[in-house]
C-alpha cells in the first residue's frame, strides 16, 4: 500500500514566496510572533536549511512579510486612487483624498497583526533593494498636492503632509486593536479626513 505524503514540498525556486505566504497569513492573524525558522520549515515541508539559503534568520522573514503589506496597501490604494493618474476636477481631488484614508482605516482594522507588524521596526527600518514604487506616504502627498491645485486647500508643505499622516494614521490605529475603541464606517474614515483637511485651510463646496 503506498502511502502519501503528509506534507507539500515546495521547489526552492518557489520557497521564498511560499515562507512569505505563510507568515504573512500568521500575521493576518496575529501570530507572527509565534513564527520560528523551524516551524516553517516543519510547516512548509522542507529542511531548516532550505529556509535559511532564502532568508538568514526570522528577523529576515519578518521584513519581507512587512514589506509584502505595504505591497497590499499600496495595490489598494492604486485601486481608488491609480498614481499615474490625475483628477478631472476638484470634487474628484477631494473624493481621491478621501478614498486613500478609507482605504488606510480599512486595511488597519482588517489586517490588526499585519499592521502592526508594517509600523513596527520590521516595516520601518532599511528599505530592501528592489524595483522601487511608490509609498502610501507618496500616495498622500501627491493627494495633497491635486487638493491645492484645485484650490481645496491652502498649503501643502511637508509638514502639512506629516501632520495629515499623523491623523489618518493615528485614527487607523485607535480603531484597529483586538478590541477597538469605537465602530468606524467608511463614512467616519471619509469624514475624519476631511475634519484633518480644516488645519491647511480646506474649502468646503459641499
Amino acid at each position: 500500500m503506498k502511502c502519501e505524503p503528509t506534507k507539500k514540498s515546495h521547489h526552492h525556486g518557489r520557497l521564498r514566496e511560499a515562507v512569505i505566504a505563510l507568515a504573512l497569513d500568521e500575521a493576518r492573524q496575529g501570530s507572527i510572533e509565534a513564527i520560528s525558522m523551524r516551524d516553517v520549515s516543519r510547516r512548509l515541508g522542507v529542511s531548516p536549511a532550505a529556509v535559511y539559503r532564502h532568508f538568514a534568520d526570522r528577523e529576515a522573514i519578518l521584513r519581507a512579510v512587512a514589506e509584502a503589506g505595504f505591497d497590499l496597501l499600496a495595490q489598494r490604494f492604486e485601486a481608488v486612487m491609480p498614481y499615474a493618474s490625475v483628477p478631472s476636477d476638484d470634487s474628484e481631488a477631494l473624493e481621491r483624498f478621501e478614498a486613500l484614508a478609507a482605504e488606510y482605516v480599512a486595511f488597519a482594522r482588517g489586517h490588526f497583526g499585519l499592521w502592526r507588524l508594517m509600523f513596527g521596526p520590521y516595516g520601518l527600518g532599511p528599505k530592501p533593494e528592489r524595483a522601487a514604487r511608490p509609498s502610501t506616504y507618496d500616495w498622500l502627498g501627491k493627494s495633497l498636492a491635486e487638493l491645492l491645485a484645485a484650490g481645496r486647500i491652502e498649503s501643502a508643505t511637508s509638514q502639512d503632509q506629516y501632520f495629515i499622516w499623523t491623523a489618518i494614521h493615528g485614527f487607523s490605529d485607535l480603531c484597529s486593536s483586538s478590541a477597538p475603541l469605537m465602530a468606524v464606517s467608511d463614512t467616519d474614515a471619509r469624514d475624519q479626513a476631511r475634519r484633518a483637511l480644516r488645519s491647511l485651510g480646506f474649502r468646503d463646496r459641499s
